[in-house]
């Protein structure tokens, strides 16, 4: 258990900070926020004096690009780089990641980052993209949509290019086998289509 006592605290509901304020952590959840004066911070609590300091939610990087191998291998081969970038993600308060240029490198990433085997920020990545050259037709796409699902990808990855009967065959297998989709609206879907497929 991590106590913070004395702590400004930005609850991010409006443009606001709760001065001196106590935040009780058990485990990996938020147990207690209160005024220092009220809150009891218990006895066998890690203690984090928190006067002159700030405590609010960590941030989401909701298109995060992770690097690929083919930068690792610009870059001496080493996964020494894309380490450094998570790292850095972290550093900044940067909590989560959603991964929106997936590779199959990022699931085994994804694994270590849950296993707490390198410091970063949880991620969340999508599969190769969708686009007119990966996706053609239908039918690739269907063949996609259950591949990447299979992979365990979080999401799929739509880039332009797309036709709206290939966009269409997407989104009712993406629907069929739970899987969200997300990134960019070919031209030939339009917007109102995108919205309707959600």
């Amino acid at each position: 258990m991590v106590v913070f006592t004395h702590v400004g605290v930005i609850p991010m509901d409006r443009e606001r900070v709760l001065e001196d304020q106590t935040v009780v952590v058990r485990g990996d959840r938020i147990a207690e926020v209160g005024p220092a004066a009220t809150t009891l911070a218990p006895t066998a609590a890690t203690r984090v004096d928190g006067h002159g300091k700030y405590l609010m939610p960590g941030l989401g990087e909701m298109h995060a690009h992770v690097p690929v191998p083919q930068i690792e291998q610009q870059l001496g081969g080493s996964s020494e780089y894309t380490e450094r970038v998570l790292l850095l993600y972290l550093a900044n308060g940067v909590t989560t990641i959603r991964g929106m240029l997936g590779h199959a490198t990022h699931l085994a990433l994804r694994e270590r980052l849950r296993r707490g085997e390198l410091l970063g920020p949880t991620l969340y990545t999508s599969g190769p993209s969708f686009n007119g050259n990966s996706a053609p037709d239908p039918e690739t796409a269907r063949r996609m949509v259950l591949e990447q699902k299979a992979a365990g990808y979080d999401f799929l990855k739509i880039h332009p290019g797309l036709s709206r009967e290939t966009f269409d065959a997407l989104a009712r297998t993406a629907d069929s086998v739970g899987i969200r989709f997300a990134g960019h609206v070919p031209a030939a879907v339009g917007l109102d289509r995108a919205l309707a497929a959600r």
